[in-house]
């Protein structure tokens, strides 16, 4: 009976529609060939718009329903993306009252866009942080915060790949 129950449960889990994030439909207007541009940095922090493009890049290169293209004039549409924020705050303290941890946040605005009518599909605001410890030596410390990037990055970028096969 038990054997029986986990396959009927089997048998209707994709009836009901559920899905693996960032396995749902299609695009809207029957997006195949995708664009992707540099995103635009509007935060103070240097290089941040070259390592979150890349990162959006290599996670949507993974999807098999999407090809990217180099020039707009391929592509069926533009994902347009903006950094609105990037900030490093401290986040914990020692005995003695020097830093030991920080909180590294950055906040992306994108718009999946038509590439002939410019008309906006879809849009979203994702927002990702990540905590790092704080070390007394300045390269160190700027390691830990280049890592803490990397990782913003990858997760702002598969958030914004999820969120837009899954919205449709």
């Amino acid at each position: 009976m038990r054997y029986f129950m986990i396959l009927v449960f089997l048998l209707v889990l994709p009836a009901c529609g559920y899905h693996f994030p960032g396995q749902g439909g299609a695009l809207p207007g029957g997006v195949e060939k995708l664009y992707i541009p540099l995103f635009i940095n509007k935060t103070s922090e240097a290089q941040l718009d070259n390592k979150l493009t890349s990162r959006v890049t290599e996670v949507f290169a993974r999807n098999h329903k999407l090809s990217q293209v180099e020039t707009l004039d391929q592509a069926d549409a533009i994902l347009e993306g903006r950094i609105d924020k990037y900030q490093s705050r401290a986040l914990s303290y020692d005995k003695n009252d020097d830093i030991s941890e920080y909180r590294a946040t950055m906040i992306v605005s994108a718009q999946l866009k038509s590439a002939r009518s410019k008309e906006v599909l879809w849009q979203k605001t994702v927002t990702w942080s990540v905590d790092y410890t704080a070390a007394n030596d300045k390269a160190i410390q700027a390691d830990l915060e280049k890592q803490a990037i990397d990782e913003i990055s990858l997760r702002i970028a598969e958030e914004l790949f999820y969120q837009l096969l899954d919205d449709f």
